[in-house]
C-alpha cells in the first residue's frame, strides 16, 4: 500500500541507475576471464569488485552456465593489511588502482544459481589460504584449503 505522501518521493528517484557504478562497487566485463573449481576450468563473463570493510576486498568472478541457463560465482575475500585498498571510490565512481598489489586471502565461496537466479543450495564457503594479485593488466586469486581442491580465477582488466 503506497501512502499519498510517498508519491512525490517516487518522482525524485532516478528511473535508471547504472549498475556498473553502484556505491563502493565496480563491475567489469573483462576480455579474458577464467576460473578453476575442483580442477574444472570455466569461463567467466563478469567481475565484481567491492569493498569489504575498511581494509578488505571482495572479488566475484561470475559466469553463465549455457547448459542450464543459470550462472555460477566464485568469490574471494582478501585483507589488504597495512596497504590501502586497491578499490578507490568517490561517491559512485570507482576504479582499481593499477599499482602492483598483493594481499592474503581470508575465504573463498562457490555457488551456482538456477535460471531464475536462485541459489542451488548453500554457498560452499571456506576459510582459505592463498593470495590475490593486482597489476595494471590482470587481477588474479589463488586459494588452497585442507582437503579441498584449490580454486583460482584470473581476469584481464
Amino acid at each position: 500500500m503506497i501512502h499519498l505522501w510517498m508519491a512525490p518521493l517516487l518522482l525524485v528517484v532516478p528511473a535508471t541507475v547504472n549498475p556498473a557504478q553502484a556505491f563502493n562497487r565496480l563491475e567489469h566485463r573483462p576480455e579474458h576471464c577464467r576460473l578453476v573449481v575442483g580442477g574444472r576450468s570455466l569461463a567467466c563473463e563478469r567481475l565484481k569488485i567491492s569493498a569489504n570493510g575498511s581494509r578488505g576486498l571482495r572479488l566475484r568472478f561470475i559466469g553463465d552456465d549455457q547448459k542450464t541457463g543459470g550462472s555460477y560465482q566464485l568469490s574471494f575475500v582478501s585483507l589488504d593489511g597495512d596497504q590501502s585498498s586497491p578499490l578507490g571510490c568517490d561517491n559512485s565512481d570507482c576504479r582499481v588502482d593499477s599499482r602492483r598489489l598483493s594481499a592474503t586471502l581470508l575465504s573463498t565461496s562457490w555457488v551456482r544459481f538456477d535460471a531464475r537466479g536462485l541459489p542451488k543450495g548453500l554457498p560452499a564457503t571456506r576459510i582459505a589460504q592463498g593470495r590475490r594479485w593486482i597489476d595494471a593488466d590482470t587481477m588474479s586469486c589463488e586459494s588452497h584449503s585442507r582437503n579441498v581442491a584449490g580454486m583460482s580465477a584470473e581476469a584481464q582488466l
